[in-house]
């Protein structure tokens, strides 16, 4: 098969990338003539088994590759390096195809109510609103729905590492004690605070009833949490916050980076310690102290969880990378670029 050939696909997966206008070009074709078919053929620049990524897709992604990147526009870069990183593209597209190609025939999908939760936890720890979040994709040359696809295929792939490769993964305390030592750098915390938080959310400039029936809750929920009940449990269901899915989770903060009043409201507690009622721009917050650092590396037990993470996700992508290569040689592939 030559380079500049169409091919035919005698079989159509109805999920795969060529498109309900792809085969309404082929009509169109048959009808005005073959004089006008390099105008409407949308061209295929690869088949994968009996699925095909369309010159069209390649386009639009290789753009919103070269937007995220930074990289100049395409009538400034050679002849070479458009090339190349159009068959990079190409690979990624060729990649992306087989992998909700396996997604599908095994069931693995990500819902939309899950999807939602995830943009919820982007925008909680960002602390950004949905707003905000439209206008930062914007400048991205992203829209909004392209991103939850993004999402959508970050989901189905965490399933599909959870599913075909999570087995194939034991990190053993001698390897997170190793790592510790190798790497004391890294925990080596700034002075400052990892906080939870509850929110009684205020309007600007509120009426003094209101704050104080804002205050009065407050107080209720903090007796409840003194009683016993765990501050997670209480901020997902009190805290009107996109945090509250996440157990009210804040994260962590520099000292000096508070606003005056949560800085002055935490000032005297202990780690593990919940606040009185907070007042600030935005409402009533009830505030738990998880953790407080110094300058010091903090000790391996503090740490070995995100360190068992990091190296659970190290070894999750290396043994990703081979089931990818695992599943491109038991595809078949042809590229015409």
């Amino acid at each position: 098969m030559t380079k500049d050939r169409i091919p035919e696909i005698q079989k159509r997966n109805p999920k795969s990338s060529v498109s309900i206008v792809g085969l309404l070009a082929l009509l169109a074709l048959l009808l005005v003539g073959p004089s006008a078919y390099a105008e409407i053929l949308d061209r295929v620049v690869a088949t994968i088994n009996e699925g095909a990524i369309l010159q069209s897709e390649l386009n639009e992604a290789f753009e919103l590759y070269r937007h995220q990147m930074g990289q100049q526009k395409p009538e400034m870069m050679s002849e070479r390096d458009r090339t190349a990183i159009k068959r990079r593209v190409l690979e990624d597209l060729i990649d992306k195809s087989l992998i909700e190609g396996f997604a599908e025939k095994a069931g693995i999908e990500a819902s939309e109510a899950e999807i939602d939760r995830a943009i919820d936890e982007v925008l909680a720890r960002a602390h950004l609103s949905e707003g905000e979040l439209r206008e930062a994709l914007k400048k991205d040359n992203l829209s909004y729905q392209e991103y939850r696809d993004q999402i959508r295929e970050q989901l189905v792939k965490a399933k599909m590492i959870q599913r075909e490769i999570r087995a194939r993964i034991n990190i053993t305390d001698k390897q997170i004690e190793e790592y510790y030592l190798d790497h004391p750098d890294e925990f080596r915390a700034e002075e400052g605070v990892v906080l939870r938080h509850i929110l009684f959310p205020l309007v600007h400039q509120p009426d003094p009833e209101d704050v104080e029936a804002a205050v009065a809750e407050a107080n209720r929920v903090r007796q409840e949490i003194m009683d016993g009940r765990p501050f997670p449990e209480a901020a997902n269901q009190y805290s009107r916050d996109a945090t509250a899915g996440q157990g009210g989770w804040l994260g962590f903060f520099r000292k000096g980076s508070l606003s005056p009043e949560m800085e002055s409201g935490i000032v005297d507690r202990e780690e593990g310690e919940v606040s009185e009622p907070v007042q600030t721009a935005l409402g009533i917050h009830l505030l738990k102290i998880e953790e407080k650092t110094t300058g010091d590396i903090r000790p391996l037990e503090k740490v070995r969880n995100s360190i068992q993470e990091k190296l659970y996700e190290e070894a999750a992508e290396r043994q990703f990378e081979e089931w990818r290569k695992e599943l491109r040689k038991n595809a078949h592939i042809e590229v015409f670029l």
